[in-house]
């Protein structure tokens, strides 16, 4: 039960400026004198409507209040509750999701009652409150319906057929599935959820956040400074409702559960502008979603924050400024090369040069930048919009990342034709860039003429500056390390962990760097592969 207000009922009434404290103050010496209820007595008095008590106690309670007028009723959902059983207790079911019915109900606390719905159904139940005569008018409405169509459809005698040739209960059409899943996904609790889950990852600086369903729960994780990081259980029974918010969020097809998606979305946490990139993947257990932060709120970093020896800061900087040729930075996922682009493209940035940038997606907004997004649906890939680019008349390219033998081609002869390129691959260390634009298909002869330098880089997380603790190495890891007498050293730590780093002892992160400068001898054993 989501965050349940320990106000009385009444006093929440007053709260919300729906009755007066003296109101109130009658209708609990009425109730103290009849026994009735107190919102029955606030009704018959005229001081409120059902539809406020209703909305009062599922803020009370934390449950989801629902507006029957409003709601679409799947016909499938009707077929599991009887009508006397709706009629006697004021309920209503309204739709079927993930093994999930929802229902309405007068009373959200009826224990027994949503025990005997669910041995009814087969289903777990998720009660929601309504306003009890909407739930009445529902019924009528909705069994009358029932019974019109069972009428109409009922052409063979009863009888005629045996027991095993009973035609099975057949799945949901596509369209009633996708209508549950809006209808769920549109709640309030659904949708605070998810913007809770969203802001405490922005919270907490996190890269990543991992939706991860499995056989009996659904598993929440964050990616903090590197390191995926458990956090509590979702409602197994919300899972669905999540998955669709997150899907109608990034514009994804909520009917499509067979098939990976992409999508993305902006959102305002406390302020800050974020962009989110959504990835869904099937498992057999449902949906994985994945979804990278983009945090616009930081600002462009300097290439003196980057944290550079000063010897590999002169270096790259001199590369920056070179006229033409090929700048890589290569690395795995997340290890900042975009972060290491957006710093240089800042840094040699002046009304002299006309830049232009192709990426996936734009992180950081540049002035007099021309920026543009990839857009693989509309036709705009990196090799589409690379020759492109090159018409437009540019001192400096950056190409978000080589994925393929085609933008590698066009980039490459950009950067010999009098462009200076920048762009990124995913390789361990700098040499193996050479390599990988080889396996690609490129000529060595091109790639070691092209590449002007390669910068290869991690993030290593740092120690808590709070709790570590200072300690003498044994003698064999300083051989490992190759720091056997480690002169210039002057003191080791360690991580041991406290309540501001959550115990794991490590707080953020710290740039390292590797930066090759191809000279003659390099660019020899390029060209002879």
């Amino acid at each position: 039960m989501a965050g349940t207000d320990s106000r009385k009922l009444g006093q929440i009434l007053v709260d919300q400026g729906v009755i007066t404290p003296e109101q109130l103050t009658d209708a609990l010496a009425e109730q103290h004198n009849t026994g009735r209820f107190l919102g029955e007595v606030l009704v018959s008095r005229g001081a409120t409507s059902e539809e406020q008590i209703a909305k009062s106690l599922s803020e009370q309670l934390g449950f989801a209040y629902v507006d029957m007028a409003e709601m679409t009723v799947e016909p499938k959902a009707i077929q599991l509750v009887p009508k006397d059983l709706c009629v006697k207790f004021t309920v209503m079911p309204i739709f079927i999701s993930q093994n999930t019915l929802t229902v309405a109900m007068a009373n959200a606390l009826d224990v027994p009652l949503i025990d005997r719905l669910q041995s009814l159904s087969g289903l777990r139940i998720r009660p929601v409150f309504a306003c009890p005569s909407a739930i009445r008018n529902s019924i009528e409405k909705h069994y009358a319906a029932k019974r019109t169509e069972a009428n109409k459809n009922f052409e063979i005698p009863a009888g005629a057929l045996p027991a095993e040739a009973a035609p099975a209960r057949s799945a949901p059409p596509p369209t009633e599935q996708v209508s549950s899943l809006r209808q769920a996904a549109d709640l309030a609790p659904v949708i605070e959820k998810v913007s809770a889950l969203i802001e405490k990852a922005v919270e907490m600086g996190a890269s990543d956040i991992h939706l991860e369903p499995e056989r009996n729960k659904f598993q929440l994780r964050y990616r903090v400074d590197g390191i995926l990081q458990n956090m509590p259980v979702l409602p197994f029974e919300e899972q669905a409702a999540i998955i669709s918010r997150i899907k109608i969020m990034s514009e994804m097809d909520i009917a499509e559960k067979r098939l990976p998606q992409d999508g993305r979305a902006r959102v305002t946490v406390k302020g800050r502008e974020v962009d989110l990139r959504i990835s869904t993947f099937p498992s057999i257990f449902g949906e994985n979603v994945v979804i990278r932060i983009l945090d616009r709120s930081g600002g462009l970093i300097r290439l003196t924050d980057l944290g550079f020896s000063k010897n590999n800061l002169d270096d790259f900087r001199r590369l920056i400024r070179r006229p033409y040729g090929m700048m890589l930075v290569t690395g795995p996922t997340g290890s900042g090369k975009t972060t290491t682009l957006y710093a240089a493209l800042n840094e040699i940035n002046d009304a002299q040069k006309n830049i232009i940038t192709l990426e996936d997606p734009v992180e950081y907004e540049l002035p007099n930048v021309r920026q543009s997004q990839i857009n693989v649906k509309a036709g705009l890939t990196f090799a589409t919009g690379l020759r492109s680019i090159v018409r437009q008349d540019p001192d400096i390219i950056m190409i978000g990342e080589i994925r393929d033998k085609e933008t590698a081609e066009i980039a490459i002869h950009a950067a010999l034709t009098g462009h200076l390129v920048f762009s990124t691959l995913h390789t361990n260390d700098a040499p193996s860039a050479a390599a990988r634009l080889i396996d690609m298909g490129v000529e060595p002869f091109l790639v070691s003429s092209a590449v002007i330098g390669i910068l290869a880089q991690r993030l290593l997380r740092t120690l808590c500056s709070k709790c570590k603790k200072e300690y003498e190495p044994s003698p064999e890891l300083l051989g490992q390390l190759g720091l056997s007498g480690h002169k210039g050293i002057k003191s080791f730590f360690q991580e041991t962990g406290c309540p501001k780093c959550k115990s794991y002892g490590y707080s953020g992160r710290s740039a390292s760097f590797e930066l090759m400068l191809p000279n003659e001898r390099i660019r020899d054993f390029i060209t002879k592969k």
